[in-house]
């Protein structure tokens, strides 16, 4: 069972995954009336977190994402892991991944460790006004 702040789904390391993974990040957002424009932020971080899991730990081999959010008061923290090692093949029109994640979310940190990489993304959530009516 899914606790309403937070979210732990594990899928398929193919890129048909992606979409499902960034289709679960903005379910869970808009859940806490998040502004558009940061779920947009946040969602495109997550996809390119998966995309690198997704190209680049398994080597062609099948492997699994793991994507884990959770909303503590007004800070979201969201993971992407694999079991797998990057790699990268070092092309020049590449690799800018990293650098969009840092542009659109506060903190990117990355871990690369035997047992794989985990990317976490964390971001101070801001909420949209509520409407006064009647006046």
């Amino acid at each position: 069972m899914q606790h309403p702040n937070r979210i732990d789904v594990v899928l398929p390391a193919r890129a048909e995954s992606a979409p499902r993974l960034r289709r679960v990040v903005r379910d869970f957002l808009e859940q806490f009336d998040v502004v558009r424009s940061q779920i947009d932020d946040v969602v495109l971080a997550v996809g390119e977190a998966a995309g690198n899991a997704i190209e680049h730990a398994y080597d062609g081999c099948a492997g699994d994402v793991r994507l884990r959010a959770s909303v503590l008061d007004d800070r979201l923290t969201v993971e992407v892991c694999d079991s797998g090692r990057w790699r990268l093949d070092g092309d020049a029109e590449r690799g800018r991944g990293i650098g969009i994640m840092r542009a659109l979310v506060e903190h990117v940190a990355i871990e690369s460790t035997r047992e794989g990489t985990l990317v976490r993304l964390e971001q101070r959530l801001t909420t949209q006004p509520a409407h006064v009516y009647g006046r």
